[in-house]
């Protein structure tokens, strides 16, 4: 969840072992794009991020737009009229609100809107899915898809500190396999250059905040334990650290507990960022 260089409300169980079932990360005959859960029993990790950054910022988002969202008729594309865009087909099905509308598509094939639409254009996580010669392009669509003088926010993990040798030996081991696949996990630092860089928008604005993974952090930090063993105890990050390392499943799991009884021992931080700008009127 971050790279090796660089008291809340939350309920959620804390995890001291990893014996809980495997997920199922990949739909059958196609390879997954990115490490991130998309079985309807992992929505709730998804939730839990949101609140995490929600609990962080003490607020969703940081444009201000919260007396237009209040007043009715604003466009906002994934997080008035709501669109919620993903690859793959993971939206609730039972229970949203009328004002939702979820829409299954892939970013890098272009986003399905015509341009000048949403109000308000919101991205986030997508740290281990953009590669470094795709940036450009994603930030492009989102500023093509939103209006003269609207809004658009990305919010990414941009690093982290003080790990321990078993969190950095991970760390270590998702670079260097991101970096196989053209994804350069440290590039989110300095998100705000390459948005910048598009053109046709104003200053790109620039918020950080960092708090600490594991039981040192208090209920904060045993939620972002609880998000980091659910990913990394996924079918798909099991079997890639498996093949990874040239170790058995097994192994694995043993090198995730070794980490989860270091974070007792130590203070490692994640920092999380939100980019903000204006498309020019």
């Amino acid at each position: 969840m971050g790279n090796k260089n660089s008291s809340t409300n939350f309920k959620t169980k804390h995890n001291t072992h990893l014996n809980k079932p495997e997920t199922i990360d990949s739909i059958e005959g196609e390879k997954p794009k990115y490490y991130l859960p998309n079985d309807s029993n992992d929505i709730d990790g998804l939730h839990l991020i949101h609140f995490l950054k929600k609990h962080l910022y003490h607020n969703n988002f940081s444009v201000p737009i919260e007396e237009n969202l209040i007043q009715g008729g604003y466009k906002v594309l994934d997080d008035s009229y709501f669109f919620g865009l993903d690859i793959m087909p993971v939206f609730p099905i039972e229970i949203k609100p009328k004002n939702l509308e979820f829409i299954e598509s892939d970013i890098f094939k272009g986003l399905p809107f015509p341009d000048n639409v949403f109000d308000f254009v919101h991205q986030s996580s997508m740290l281990f899915a953009v590669r470094t010669d795709q940036w450009d392009y994603v930030i492009s669509e989102l500023i093509r898809v939103t209006k003269p003088g609207g809004f658009i926010e990305l919010v990414e993990f941009t690093g982290s500190q003080n790990n321990g040798p078993a969190l950095t030996n991970l760390y270590d081991i998702y670079q260097d396999s991101c970096s196989q696949r053209g994804v350069d996990l440290l590039l989110t630092c300095n998100l705000n250059n390459i948005i910048q860089a598009n053109g046709n928008i104003t200053k790109v604005q620039n918020d950080t905040r960092s708090f600490l993974i594991g039981p040192n952090g208090g209920k904060l930090g045993m939620v972002m334990q609880d998000i980091f063993l659910m990913y990394n105890t996924s079918v798909t990050s099991i079997e890639h650290l498996s093949s990874k390392q040239g170790i058995s499943k097994v192994v694995v799991k043993n090198m995730l507990n070794d980490i989860v009884k270091e974070l007792e021992e130590t203070k490692p931080e994640i920092n999380i960022s939100r980019f903000w700008t204006r498309k020019k009127p």
